[in-house]
């Protein structure tokens, strides 16, 4: 994987810090936008930072056609806002993969993004998963997997 240095001196800051417990070195995941544009990146960013964003989802067919792996317990990225800047390093503390049909009211207000109802999560979301899955040649339905995870932050910017 080829990091941008801006975000291996941020890595290295927090190898360096308190928060990577008992001097562990952990391996660098990824990094990451929330979000398909730089307001949606910076609106993230900041949901995130706040502590109001805990959780998110993608299509496990585009980590499929990407050949990226499902994200597991323990893994840490970092969160870049809109203009690719690093904000903090995240854990991620759970992940299942559900059906969109099968998403719960608990998920959609832990996503941040709505207005926290499940109605209102699977109306943007539908429409976002359509898009998606129709750049995929797929359609979306009830069954169509996401790959919903938890996270919380462990090193803020």
């Amino acid at each position: 994987m080829d990091i941008p240095e801006h975000i291996k001196s941020f890595w290295h800051e927090f190898l360096n810090s308190d928060a990577c417990v008992d001097g562990a070195k952990p391996s660098f995941q990824t990094s990451y936008k929330i979000g398909s544009d730089e307001v949606h990146a910076n609106e993230g960013a900041n949901l995130i930072l706040a502590g109001a964003k805990t959780a998110t989802s993608t299509l496990a067919w585009e980590l499929e056609k990407n050949a990226e792996p499902v994200p597991a317990v323990g893994d840490l990225c970092v969160i870049e806002n809109g203009k690719s800047e690093a904000v903090c390093v995240d854990e991620t503390t759970w992940v299942e993969i559900i059906p969109f049909g099968k998403i719960d009211s608990e998920f959609a207000r832990d996503y941040a993004e709505t207005d926290g109802t499940l109605e209102d999560w699977k109306r943007i979301f539908g429409e976002y998963y359509s898009a998606e899955c129709e750049s995929l040649g797929k359609i979306l339905n009830e069954d169509t997997p996401l790959v919903c995870e938890r996270f919380r932050v462990i090193y803020p910017q």
